[in-house]
């Protein structure tokens, strides 16, 4: 039996996970692995707060010189978020300890700089918990699929906008009313903003791109839209065409190159995806000899997200991880890879039109449709209102998403319609 004292920065709701898991189940690792981790410190800001649950022995500070300087601790969990995050991590990586890390944000945005630091002090930083909590898809990807050329990645990955969606379709709520609900249940952040408005996703699809496609993608060419504007309409018109809106992160391969983006999506009742409900997570992988593989699993909370912490911590112990870390730490491409602009996405389309209600409106929306190459899969068109006005909602086979926006605004301009077409993607 090897006996592992272990570090933890942060003791937050993640960190108090990690602890009531080491308090229950230890002896399960030590079964399972030969490991007995042992909490031997915590660095946290606010030491003398009551907490549910006990240290586990462990010397509780809030001076992080308390963890670097103790040889005995090789291996620390790092779960500290804010302005403090970095310069801990920093801390860490240059004292040589090899880091387990739940901060998406640091791994995508300070990835190159933090594994270089590893590197150059013998340390290592693990982050199977940044992405879609205790679903382990980091490891599907170095293991499982090892013998794949990954086409496409569709996911879900921010359990707060799935179960924002999940209510305004299931109850009818409004989306402001099913944000103060995940508010409530702890799903949202006070301060919503980087999930609803797309940041945490594409955080996550930076991570599993540059793992799944082994090229270095900055954040910047991830085109991110959120779940902040849609409304009762958008929802019941995606009842309409027979499917349900997610927000999508896309990772896929198409002539013009690597196509990344973050958007509200229409999925099909009948893809996999439109299953993942509430606050759970769904990855969609399709490999070149797997085929589609379905990921799915609670992305947050603290039991799951401290499960994914602990599987890094063991993978960590048994020089596991450092196949993980050479996969997104050193890949150099001989030049950085092509990607897709908005024009050159090739994605399935709805629009949503609201027309004058005489003859020859449809006629001249589908005509303009096919003037740019667009593909129609259905058409339905409401019924007219007293004010003489109706609504025509259609959905494309698979195309140049810039052709099909280019058709949409010359309806708009040709007088068709009484207000702009609201458009999204269509899985």
């Amino acid at each position: 039996m090897r006996i592992c004292p272990i570090g933890l920065v942060g003791w937050g709701t993640v960190g108090d996970g990690v602890v009531s898991i080491l308090r229950q189940d230890a002896a399960v690792l030590r079964e399972r692995v030969g490991l007995d981790l042992r909490l031997k410190r915590i660095v946290t800001r606010t030491p003398g707060r009551a907490r549910s649950g006990d240290a586990l022995g462990a010397v509780v500070s809030d001076r992080i010189e308390d963890l670097t300087a103790d040889a005995e601790i090789t291996t620390v969990i790092h779960l500290a978020n804010g302005p403090a995050a970095k310069p801990l991590m920093v801390a860490l990586l240059t004292a040589g300890k090899r880091v387990v890390t739940g901060n998406k944000a640091l791994i995508a945005e300070h990835g190159d700089e933090l594994f270089a630091l590893a590197q150059k002090h013998g340390g290592s930083l693990a982050f199977e918990a940044a992405v879609a909590g205790g679903i382990p898809v980091i490891a599907a990807l170095r293991d499982g699929l090892v013998a794949n050329r990954i086409n496409a990645i569709h996911a879900i990955l921010n359990g707060t906008c799935n179960f924002i969606l999940t209510m305004m379709e299931t109850k009818g709520w409004d989306y402001a009313v099913a944000l103060v609900e995940a508010q409530r249940l702890g799903y949202a952040e006070l301060d919503p903003t980087l999930d609803v408005d797309g940041t945490d996703t594409a955080h996550k699809l930076a991570i599993l791109t540059r793992i799944a496609f082994a090229c270095r993608v900055p954040l910047t060419s991830i085109r991110t839209e959120g779940i902040q504007h849609l409304n009762a309409d958008d929802i019941a018109s995606a009842r309409t065409m027979g499917c349900r809106i997610k927000l999508i992160a896309t990772a896929a391969q198409t002539p013009a190159g690597l196509d990344l983006h973050v958007a509200p999506t229409l999925v099909p009742l009948d893809h996999p995806l439109a299953a993942v409900m509430r606050n759970f997570n769904g990855i969609y992988i399709n490999g070149s000899n797997s085929g589609p593989q379905l990921f799915t699993g609670q992305g947050a909370g603290a039991a799951p997200t401290a499960s994914a912490i602990l599987a890094d911590v063991v993978d960590t112990l048994i020089g596991r991880a450092e196949q993980t870390a050479a996969q997104f730490a050193f890949v150099h491409p001989a030049e950085p890879p092509a990607l897709a602009g908005e024009a050159d996405e090739v994605t399935g389309s709805w629009a949503r039109f609201h027309v004058h209600d005489r003859p020859g409106v449809l006629a001249g929306i589908t005509e303009r449709l096919s003037r740019h190459g667009i593909s129609v899969l259905s058409i339905h068109q409401g019924l007219p209102t007293s004010a003489g006005a109706a609504t025509v909602e259609i959905s494309t086979h698979p195309g140049r998403g810039g052709a099909f926006l280019l058709a949409v605004a010359e309806i708009d301009r040709a007088g068709f319609t009484t207000r702009p077409t609201t458009c999204l993607r269509r899985l």
